[in-house]
Formats: structure tokens, sequence, C-alpha cells
């Protein structure tokens, strides 16, 4: 078993165990979702030859905790997206290969955060966050019709922050994140900037 899958194994573990006392302890659980854009950055964006990814879309689905008491909260969130290949790796593919064809990753990830708010507690609240994840990174290149893929799970940290506009018990937020997975066998390191905007409810 690799490191890796260890760690993810690991991560889970925690976050079932945290969530589960989390009612006990008196702490608030607040349910989210967002939805925005992967923006892929230095080698994932355009490597030295020019080959790389485009911008895709990411959904988020996230618990956060907080308790009064607490100066930082935790979150737990799970990713999911995906980046197609640019026009010149789209054009060497082809070339190489003898016929069109394209190439896709699909992110699978998991990330458990500590959030500080910044400022004031009033109904703006603008705050930071950073931690630790994995994350499952398949490629997939198409050709003539059909579809060769290898994936990998690989650990990432990720530090980012945003802004929080409270509103009739919801939480709308708009956050940004740069996320750091360990490059996968051939592939270089997949370093992206998602920007996402969503809703948070529950937790009173």
């Amino acid at each position: 078993m690799s490191w890796s899958t260890r760690a993810t194994g690991a991560l889970a573990v925690v976050c079932f165990l945290f969530t589960a006392s989390a009612a006990a302890q008196g702490i608030r659980a607040r349910f989210g979702v967002a939805v925005g854009m992967a923006v892929p950055t230095g080698d994932y964006h355009a490597a030295a030859s020019g080959e790389g990814f485009t911008p895709g879309w990411q959904g988020v689905a996230l618990v956060a905790f907080t308790k009064p008491a607490w100066p930082v909260g935790l979150r737990v969130d799970g990713t999911y997206g995906t980046n197609g290949a640019n026009d010149r790796l789209k054009a060497d593919l082809t070339t190489s290969v003898g016929q069109p064809s394209d190439e896709e990753t699909k992110l699978v990830g998991a990330n458990v955060d500590l959030t500080y708010p910044v400022g004031s507690t009033s109904r703006v609240q603008p705050y930071v966050l950073g931690g630790i994840g994995a994350y499952h990174t398949t490629i997939s290149v198409t050709s003539g019709g059909s579809t060769a893929s290898s994936s990998e799970t690989k650990v990432a940290w990720n530090l980012g922050g945003g802004i929080l506009y409270r509103i009739r018990g919801a939480e709308l937020f708009l956050e940004a994140r740069y996320i750091h997975v360990a490059a996968v066998s051939d592939f270089p390191k997949t370093a992206f900037l998602p920007i996402a905007a969503g809703i948070r409810l529950g937790g009173g």
C-alpha cells in the first residue's frame, strides 16, 4: 500500500471521527456546496513546449465546523473537476498518433483545512484557510474513437482566502485557493487556482 493511499484512508477516518463527535462538543456544523473554475498554473498550464491544459469547471461539497470559543474553524471538503488540453497539446498528440487526438484530466480530491476569520464578525466576513489533502488524478487520451487512461492518488496542500456574506440563516461565499498536487508518473505537478462561489447552511 502506497503512502498516498494510507494518507487518503487516514484522512477519511479523521473526517468521520470529527463529524461524529461534533454535536457532543457543542460544535456547529454548516454544510455547503460551490461551483467555479479551476485555472491551471505553472507547467500544468503550459510547459516549456507550450503543451498544457485550459481552465475547467470544479464542484465542491463541504462541511465547516466552528465553535464560539475557538479562534479557528475546521473545514472538510470534497472536489471534482476537469481540465482539457490546450491547442498545442492537441496538435502535438495528433501529430504523434497520426489522427485527431485529445487529452483530459479529472481531479477528485478531499481536503482538510483550518479556517481563520479576519476582522469583525459582521454580516460581511473575510477569512483565510489552508490545509492538506489527497487527489486522485485521471489522465485520459482519446484518439480514433478509443480512450486510454491512467490514474494515481497523490497528497496535496492548499492555501487561500475568501469572503462570507451572511443573510437570513445562510452564508454566501466567494473564495480562491492555490492547490498543489504532487506529480503523477510522466506528468507535471498539478497546480491550479480554483475560484468558486457557493452557499453554506445550518449550524444556527
